[in-house]
């Protein structure tokens, strides 16, 4: 309920030369992942057009942007040298996950999709196939994460909070939400068992040093961020 959503055109401003690039580079990316025998597949995201105070919410409006070009720009060096109203925003979820024994939660990813991580955190891109229309739709598009890729239902939680959103290193917007479970790790490795998302190998349990430990050794810049947050509570 603090959170005031819309929809609207993207705001994003267009450099020709470098959006001239996009769809060769998608179609050799799509020809790598064929080739890899990997799942690449095109579709339509949300981006971040705005975010601000408005009367003691925060008022979020949204855009619109394709996953070939939402990958493709940051594959030119050109991009980078472009200022903030260049800028993607696509828009993912991201989380620091606690079970009722104090233990947190990532995932170890199989490699069938592009996604060059191994271990990364529960959530994903933000897709337009759930229609933003208040703060609520915002929390089930990252519950649907939740249950997808660690059979964590809706009612498995505690407590879940937004903490954060933030423009990453790579030019993505991350909505960072922090979740305590009312359910032990040892139940959701159980759970795991029956897991049917092919992009997920095992769901990995870390005590908390541990889990700090992995977020500051990742090769994520995203991952580090969280971590040195973390810390500063």
């Amino acid at each position: 309920e603090d959170l005031l959503v819309s929809v609207s055109e993207s705001n994003r401003q267009i450099n020709q030369s470098i959006e001239g690039q996009l769809e060769a580079l998608w179609h050799a990316k799509k020809k790598q992942a064929d080739e890899a025998g990997k799942n690449c597949y095109n579709g339509i995201s949300y981006r971040l057009n705005s975010i601000q105070e408005r009367n003691g919410k925060i008022a979020v409006d949204f855009g619109s942007l394709e996953y070939k070009v939402r990958d493709g720009l940051v594959a030119i060096p050109e991009y980078f040298d472009l200022s903030e109203e260049y800028y993607r925003k696509g828009c993912f979820s991201t989380a620091t996950v606690k079970t009722s024994d104090d233990c947190y939660l990532m995932v170890e990813l199989s490699g069938k999709s592009m996604n060059q991580n191994t271990v990364d955190f529960i959530g994903g891109i933000m897709e337009t196939n759930i229609a933003f229309e208040s703060g609520e739709d915002i929390f089930k598009s990252f519950f649907d994460e939740l249950e997808e890729e660690a059979g964590i239902h809706e009612s498995d939680m505690k407590e879940c909070f937004l903490k954060e959103v933030y423009l990453e290193a790579k030019t993505n917007v991350g909505f960072y939400f922090e979740v305590i479970l009312n359910v032990s790790s040892a139940d959701l490795l159980e759970r795991f068992k029956n897991n049917k998302d092919g992009d997920i190998r095992a769901l990995c349990v870390y005590t908390r040093k541990e889990y700090l430990d992995a977020l500051e050794q990742h090769r994520s810049p995203n991952k580090q961020f969280v971590a040195r947050y973390l810390l500063q509570i």
